[in-house]
């Protein structure tokens, strides 16, 4: 320790037993705070509250003043590394994904029994003329902006700020994203209007693997503050409804680095399930990660990716298999790049013969309850907190 009570990030890094770059992750989700970044020496940070951090001790989370600079404190998703784990309100997420429905999960997330309702007949059909309006080619994420349009559009009680209105309006959207899913996909609409979400989900996906929808549902229903829920809390803030808020989400989560990685990672898959050697010395040569391999926070596995895996696997031809070990094994080994969740997203869309863009989509639609869990958060907290300083560089 120095003699102000602080410590270099190497010596925060040995005191939790955790890598330097677990150190810089903590960082960035607001785990740690520096007293002071960078500059000569490092970053230093407190050592009362590093040695909270390694006793597991919470400290209250402040209030900010409008305008204000904050850290996001939050109780809904908990992302630990070393190892990597996954927690919704404290239950770890790949045991849900065995025992717990996404409905279940849902409640768990919103603290509201709240069900996804079917469109009624005469939404069906205003959908259905809305999406038929847009191009052959629109992507899967564009239909959903569309139908979240449509609910914000018609419905009279937009502007209901309270928590219960929030999750009565999140649930709609989300049964209307199910049917855009199957409008996508030219799904019967009487096999994609029955049963559980997941059911739906899979008769709009064309497959009978409804608890493998299930478990994918639940293991991607949030992730802290990833960019698109930060996008949303920021809308939420400064007063937007729930509908408008979900498109802000949308918008930042329609990218080849978030929702979309699954699609990308579809392309470079096939291509290296042909040749995997070559493939991998293709990566192996690049200075990034390719799609479906190294994440921001995680350092040694991504545990919804594991999981997802572990359910293919059982139905992966054994060259299949053998491919994606040797790429997973070595990418991680010589370059620290985790298989992430996107990887098996684009594997199950290869295996079972789904459209390219079934990860993401069932991503996004997965995520949509936890952007609903993160809105209803944010309306506790004070308006319009978001404020980042700029540091003008320009010409004085």
């Amino acid at each position: 320790m120095t003699p102000d009570g602080t410590l270099s990030t190497v010596q925060v890094a040995a005191y939790l037993g955790v890598k330097v770059e677990t150190v810089y992750a903590y960082v960035s989700r607001g785990v740690l705070t520096p007293v002071r970044r960078g500059g000569p020496g490092g970053s230093l940070f407190d050592a009362e509250e590093v040695a909270d951090l390694r006793d597991g001790v919470r400290r209250p989370a402040a209030r900010a003043a409008a305008g204000a600079s904050v850290e996001v404190r939050t109780r809904l998703t908990q992302v630990m590394t070393g190892p990597d784990r996954l927690a919704y309100r404290g239950r770890d997420v790949v045991q849900l994904s065995r025992t717990a429905t996404f409905e279940e999960v849902c409640t768990l997330l919103w603290q509201q029994e709240e069900p996804v309702p079917v469109p009624t007949a005469q939404e069906s059909e205003e959908l259905a003329r809305l999406l038929a309006a847009l191009p052959p080619q629109t992507s899967a994420l564009d239909r959903f902006k569309h139908a979240v349009l449509l609910e914000g559009g018609t419905d009279h009680g937009r502007h209901d700020r309270r928590p219960g209105a929030f999750v009565a309006a999140g649930a709609r959207i989300m049964g209307l994203l199910v049917r855009a899913l199957a409008e996508g996909t030219g799904a019967a609409a009487p096999a994609a209007e029955r049963g559980t979400v997941a059911a739906r989900v899979a008769a709009a996906l064309g497959t009978d693997r409804v608890e493998d929808v299930d478990a994918t549902l639940v293991l991607l229903a949030d992730h802290d503050m990833a960019v698109s829920t930060t996008a949303l809390r920021v809308a939420v803030s400064g007063g937007a409804d729930l509908s408008t808020a979900l498109l802000a989400a949308l918008a930042a989560a329609d990218s080849p680095l978030h929702v979309g990685a699954p699609s990308v990672a579809h392309g470079w898959l096939r291509a290296a399930l042909e040749d995997p050697r070559a493939a991998l010395g293709a990566a192996l040569a690049a200075e990034r990660p390719p799609a479906g391999f190294g994440h921001v926070v995680y350092r040694e596995a991504d545990p919804r990716a594991d999981e997802l895996y572990r359910r293919l696997r059982e139905r992966c031809p054994g060259e299949v298999v053998e491919a994606v070990d040797l790429l997973a094994g070595e990418l991680l080994e010589r370059r620290g790049w985790p298989m992430t969740v996107d990887l098996p997203l684009a594997l199950w869309a290869l295996v079972d013969g789904l459209p390219r863009e079934t990860g993401s989509a069932v991503f996004a639609l997965a995520r949509t309850a936890g952007w609903v869990a993160h809105a209803v958060e944010e309306l506790a907290e004070p308006g319009m907190r978001f404020r980042l300083t700029g540091l003008y560089t320009g010409e004085r």
